[in-house]
């Protein structure tokens, strides 16, 4: 059964909280055994930053007294683009509850933080992302494998068979680059960015003249006659139509 890598960003001018965090989410990774990747910044300019650049964070750690960064605006613009990022906030003063709830905020934290608290959070945000997943069934040498549709990467042909990267996972499949291709339809943004490749436009970071950066790092190659296609797509998924009309 394959599963995206979860993200989880931690946002807190304050080293000592930052490693506080650091650790009791990797204590939590431990005990659960995922794939899980954490990041941690030390302003809302910089996570936003970075943000914009990977559209990659399924869990954000989000401290609301910051000295000069605004944490509640961060947490409005992230909403205003419609994302189904789990946020919760961390601080020492409980006054900004309604501000919490105005931009969704999954939980309030007070510091100092509780391990116990912490992996509650963590144990929900992975609850809701296994019920928001979207399974499909795949054949490969040793059988019909469970795969999440968000944590496929592209998929590769490899003779009359194909490979399937994944968050954390390759898979090698008993279908053709075509098969895969109708398999997907209506399930998540693919699209074939060369003849031999078909990519999950929701993983994609950048898109250049000759190949497409993937989260995790991987290249992907474009073909000079699919270019245009592609970076259209990619920038009406994560700008909107307005620059491409």
């Amino acid at each position: 059964m394959i599963g995206a890598m979860l993200h989880i960003a931690i946002v807190d001018d304050e080293q000592t909280h930052r490693d506080i965090l650091t650790k009791y989410i990797e204590e939590w990774r431990a005990r659960e055994g995922l794939e899980v990747e954490v990041e941690a910044f030390t302003s809302s300019e910089a996570f936003y930053f970075a943000w914009c650049g990977q559209q990659c964070c399924d869990v954000l750690f989000l401290d609301i007294m910051m000295s000069g960064t605004d944490s509640i605006s961060l947490a409005k613009r992230l909403r205003e683009q419609g994302k189904k990022l789990n946020i919760i906030f961390t601080t020492g003063i409980a006054d900004y509850m309604q501000e919490g709830y105005e931009v969704e905020a999954m939980h309030y934290l007070l510091k100092p933080l509780r391990k116990e608290k912490v992996w509650e959070c963590l144990d929900k945000c992975l609850k809701r992302r296994e019920e928001d997943a979207e399974w499909i069934l795949l054949p490969t040498e040793e059988g019909l494998v469970k795969t999440d549709v968000s944590g496929i990467l592209y998929g590769e042909a490899v003779g009359h068979y194909c490979v399937l990267e994944c968050m954390g996972e390759r898979l090698q499949l008993k279908l053709g680059i075509r098969e895969l291709a109708k398999k997907l339809e209506g399930h998540g943004d693919f699209l074939f960015c060369h003849r031999s490749y078909l990519v999950n436009l929701r993983r994609v970071s950048r898109v250049g003249r000759q190949d497409i950066g993937m989260e995790g790092g991987a290249l992907v190659p474009v073909s000079r006659r699919m270019y245009n296609e592609v970076n259209d797509r990619f920038i009406r998924a994560f700008v909107g139509p307005g620059l491409t009309e």
